[in-house]
């Protein structure tokens, strides 16, 4: 078994506004967790350089719709917190800004959600 302190941070909670979500297993994830990115800017001669790009932070995860769900409550989430817990390895992460971003097709088992991040996250 591996070390705590190696272990991969694997959302196994979600809790969004208060309200826990049942989501397929290993679906959620985060992009562009740091905000930015940094880019090579190549110079003609000398030394390159690195510029920081602005990326949004967006958190992707298929969702299991039960008859409790209601499509259009997900889709006016605005200024909502979520909380991504990995009870594993004892790690949260918070997002306190987040709105609807899209919706995938319904019908077919899971539905791919996005949440846009608009604040930083807060690692416990």
């Amino acid at each position: 078994m591996a070390a705590a302190d190696s272990m991969l941070f694997r959302v196994d909670q979600i809790v969004v506004d208060g309200k826990p979500v049942a989501f397929e297993d290993g679906s959620a994830m985060l992009s562009g967790a740091a905000g930015y990115e940094n880019e090579i800017v190549v110079s003609a001669s000398g030394p390159d350089f690195a510029r920081r790009k602005r990326v949004p932070r967006v958190l992707k995860l298929n969702m299991q719709f039960s008859n409790a769900t209601d499509p259009a409550q997900l889709a006016k989430a605005q200024g909502v917190q979520i909380t991504l817990r990995d009870s594993q390895a004892g790690r949260r992460c918070i997002a306190n800004n987040c709105q609807f971003g899209s919706m995938g097709d319904i019908g077919g088992g899971t539905v791919a959600i996005t949440y846009n991040v608009l604040s930083p996250l807060q690692w416990l």
